[in-house]
Formats: structure tokens, sequence, C-alpha cells
């Protein structure tokens, strides 16, 4: 079985967010009673490249009150991203660590400003 790849993106991002004393939380849903700012992981999908590893495929959320903050959030949490080296994963330097950058992607529903990217964490079998 592989680390659960959300679960090691939300737990580096929350170490990284309360590091840098921003209230932001990642989590892997949109919570009930949604905070003004916040990131959100999903698998997205996966391929495995051996016996024993696999890229998953995140895609990132960055929730904020306004377009400014969401993209300097999503900026923030491109740059952690791109240093993410734990047990859980790994983001590979260069463009094979990254399937786009962060991009506006208003929600559909509330119309809230969201800036979204998708990262290829390479996972070990454990």
């Amino acid at each position: 079985m592989f680390p659960d790849a959300e679960g090691a993106v939300v737990a580096y991002l929350n170490g990284r967010l309360t590091a840098a004393g921003d209230a932001a939380r990642a989590s892997t849903r949109v919570p009930r009673t949604r905070p003004a700012r916040f990131v959100r992981a999903i698998l997205t999908g996966s391929t495995r490249t051996s016996v024993s590893h696999r890229n998953a495929q995140v895609t990132v959320e960055c929730w904020d009150t306004s377009e400014t903050g969401a993209e300097r959030l999503a900026d923030q949490v491109h740059a952690w991203l791109c240093e993410m080296d734990t047990a859980g994963g790994h983001v590979p330097q260069g463009p094979d660590g990254w399937l786009g950058g962060p991009y506006s992607e208003p929600d559909p529903d509330s119309g809230s400003p969201r800036y979204v990217m998708t990262v290829i964490v390479r996972q070990r079998e454990v």
C-alpha cells in the first residue's frame, strides 16, 4: 500500500501554514462552516511508475475572500510544495513535479475566489 497522498499534502501544508503564523488550514474537504481562507487537497489520479513507486496527482485549491488573497495563498503554497520532501512523498524538482501552476478558478457555486494547481507527489510503497 502507498501512503495517503492527500493526507501527506495536508499534514505538510498545515505544518508550513502554522509555522508561518497563517490562520488558514488545509483539509481534504470544504469545511461545513467555511472559513474565509483555507486550502483543500484532492487526489485526482495516480500512475504506478515501478513495482514500488507511484506518482500521485494531487489538486490543491487555495481559497480566500479576495482574488488577491487567494492568489497570494496559492503562490505561497506552490513555493512550499516545491520543497516537499516527507515520509509520505516528495515533489520532484522541475517540471516533473507539476501538471499545472496556480490559476484562477472561482468556485462555480459561490463565486468565491479560488486558485487551483496540480502537483505530482512521488511515493514509495510501504
